[in-house]
């Protein structure tokens, strides 16, 4: 009998994306294009990773971007520009406690209530900028992966 393929995990990405062309797309686009996705091709090949406006099967859309939340394996959350819905939804990802790494542009001044949350900064300025971003995601700077909790986010919790 022949063996099932792996199932592969999910990294969820949420953040800013907005309508086609605006400059929260182009953003978006590059950061999952030039910097998420290449680091999980090279280091993590057992992950897919997706985003809320690539998901394929049609329905309401809040309901499967809370289901990706509660599902997926890891989440990358993206800060910049202070998106409402990214932090609607690094909050239910916190509440659940399980592992979730935020990134945001360098310069970028993150609210006081997750600035001590450790972070993965990152710059468009030059292109080196792109592959010295790729280093410290590749080596989960920002957020231990392996853990199974948000250590910070159980603290937070009543008890």
């Amino acid at each position: 009998m022949a063996k099932k393929a792996a199932e592969k995990k999910t990294c969820f990405v949420v953040g800013p994306i907005g309508d086609d062309d605006s400059d929260d797309r182009i953003h978006a686009d590059w950061l999952l294009e030039e910097i998420i996705e290449p680091v999980f091709r090279e280091h993590f090949p057992d992950f897919h990773v997706a985003r809320a406006d690539r998901m394929p099967n049609p329905g309401q859309i809040t309901t499967q971007v809370i289901t990706a939340l509660l599902d997926s394996e890891l989440v990358i959350a993206d800060l910049t520009t202070l998106n409402p819905n990214a932090f609607y939804e690094i909050g239910i990802r916190h509440t659940i406690q399980k592992p979730i790494i935020h990134m945001h542009l360098e310069g970028q001044r993150i609210p006081f209530d997750v600035a001590s949350v450790r972070s993965v900064k990152f710059s468009r300025r030059r292109p080196s900028d792109l592959r010295s971003a790729r280093v410290p995601a590749a080596h989960g700077e920002g957020g231990d992966r392996r853990r199974s909790r948000d250590r910070q986010s159980c603290d937070l919790l009543p008890r």
